[in-house]
């Protein structure tokens, strides 16, 4: 009798013990149904705000000439043609101009008067031709003078050539204006462009030369959504732009690639220089399967979820599509509504008990 207690122990407290162990491993998770919502994968990446360059004018002398009056200071905003910096000019043009015009008036009336004697028979065609000829040059000549005299005038009366913002006034009067050097620069700020500098590891699907099948190039296409802000204001705006032009070599000193973001400004919001975060859209879905990021995990057959039943978690493969910071889309291997596990789950292993939070 007492053989068979000591065989029947043997093999019922083994089993008794494992089955309280077994019942005391209950997980606890917390879990969120699967749902459809959009999601967009982005690239990040940081730079500087800077107007359009053709909305980005120097306005200088085309010639040395003393600076008379700077009209406008930094901040003024002007009209396209206003004038915002009278030059000293040589004005021994003018002479020329007065006599040129006499000179053309003298002609005209020895022409006319030309024209009357030889009607008279009084003198022969050939001083005719003559007198013609003097006044057409004379007029010739004064023609060319007074266009010398505007050209002149436009050099010395420097008007702005946009509607747009003094940014910058680094002339003074009484200065020689230097050519080569902006007496002042004027921007248009409605429309900006943000420079981007994006990390090489971020552009791996853009150029061929680091190593990547060619068919992956171009994560990165003219023409797609960026949304940008200003990490230096606490309460700064969300700005819409666009891809609209691509680096294809890598900045030696810095290794990263710039891409030109254009954005609208109608509130003059953005001023040059300043620091900006860009994420560029690389792909989206409006209506995805997503879960969050933190319930996929990943073991050599690939990524996998554990979704829950009956208080029980299961280990199911999935196929996953467009990812970012917080979620991630589910192309294949789970239904909608369907809970998984987003806290808890490293511990977990197939058709563990679990408790939800």
């Amino acid at each position: 009798m007492d053989r068979k207690l000591t065989v029947i122990c043997g093999y019922l407290l083994p089993a008794l013990l494992s089955g309280i162990v077994f019942a005391q491993i209950v997980a606890p998770v917390k879990i969120e149904p699967a749902r459809e919502r959009p999601i967009a994968e982005s690239v990040q990446g940081y730079g500087t705000i800077e107007p359009l360059p053709e909305d980005n004018i120097p306005v200088s002398a085309n010639s040395p000439m003393r600076i008379l009056e700077i009209l406008v200071k930094p901040g003024d905003k002007v009209k396209k043609g206003q004038l915002v910096v009278r030059l000293e000019r040589d004005h021994s043009i003018d002479v020329a101009v007065s006599k040129a015009r006499i000179t053309m008036q003298k002609d005209s009336i020895d022409y006319q008067r030309a024209v009357t004697l030889y009607d008279s028979g009084v003198i022969p065609g050939v001083k005719l031709e003559n007198a013609r000829t003097d006044y057409e040059v004379a007029r010739a000549d004064y023609k060319l003078q007074k266009q010398q005299l505007n050209y002149a005038i436009q050099n010395s009366e420097l008007r702005s050539p946009i509607d747009g913002i003094v940014t910058a006034v680094n002339g003074a009067v009484g200065q020689i204006a230097d050519p080569s050097q902006p007496i002042l620069r004027i921007v248009n700020l409605r429309h900006m462009i943000a420079i981007i500098g994006i990390e090489i590891e971020d552009l791996r699907h853009m150029i061929a030369i680091i190593g990547i099948e060619i068919e992956d190039i171009s994560s990165i296409k003219v023409g797609q959504d960026v949304n940008i802000t200003i990490p230096n204001l606490p309460e700064s705006p969300l700005f819409k732009g666009t891809v609209s032009k691509l680096n294809r070599e890598i900045n030696s000193a810095t290794q990263l690639i710039n891409v030109w973001v254009t954005l609208n400004n109608p509130d003059e919001f953005l001023q040059p220089g300043m620091f900006a975060e860009a994420r560029i859209i690389v792909k989206q879905d409006s209506t995805a399967l997503t879960v969050p990021r933190s319930a996929v995990l990943t073991d050599q057959q690939g990524p996998y979820v554990f979704v829950i039943r009956d208080s029980t978690a299961y280990k199911i493969q999935v196929r996953t599509g467009i990812g970012n910071d917080s979620l991630v889309q589910i192309l294949n291997g789970l239904r909608k509504g369907q809970p998984v596990v987003y806290q808890g789950n490293y511990e977990l292993q197939d058709s563990m008990k679990v408790r939800v939070k």
